[in-house]
């Protein structure tokens, strides 16, 4: 017999007593890949303004975290950001203030990125597309 007609009989044999795999087994997940599981509940941060202290920063790169519970504050409109009726004060911050919203804030980088505006840029209006909220929830990655 040739020894390719030969490899490919006994790899047929093999094939033909192997198990399937149960899908439990497969990949890095733990259960089934027909199962979706649930993330973990979390609850928001409750606190009112000034109550906790400021969360410590992981980078400087990233905005900061809002450190209180902003229920009372959402939804943000185009007539109605009650961020701005605390953060929208002039200076550096002082013990038991808002922190100011940070000069960067009032440039529109699109139209008029050398010009400074004396209202937040419509990018940045809206607080919650880059400040999240404190919750309970565990970090998804270590932080060392």
């Amino acid at each position: 017999m040739r020894p390719t007609l030969l490899l490919a009989l006994a790899s047929t044999l093999l094939l033909a007593q192997s198990k399937p795999i149960p899908d439990r087994d497969l990949g890095l997940a733990k259960g089934s890949v027909f199962e979706t599981p649930a993330p973990p509940r979390f609850l928001d941060e409750a606190s009112g303004p000034g109550e906790k202290p400021l969360p410590k920063r992981i980078n400087r790169e990233y905005p900061p975290v809002i450190p209180h519970g902003i229920a009372e504050a959402l939804p943000i409109t185009r007539d109605s950001n009650l961020c701005m009726d605390c953060h929208a004060v002039a200076g550096p911050k002082k013990k038991g203030e808002a922190t100011p919203i940070p000069n960067s804030h009032y440039v529109d980088l699109r139209r008029a990125p050398k010009a400074q505006a004396k209202t937040v840029a419509g990018t940045r209006y809206v607080c919650i597309s880059c400040h999240v909220p404190r919750t309970d929830a565990q970090p998804l990655v270590a932080n060392r």
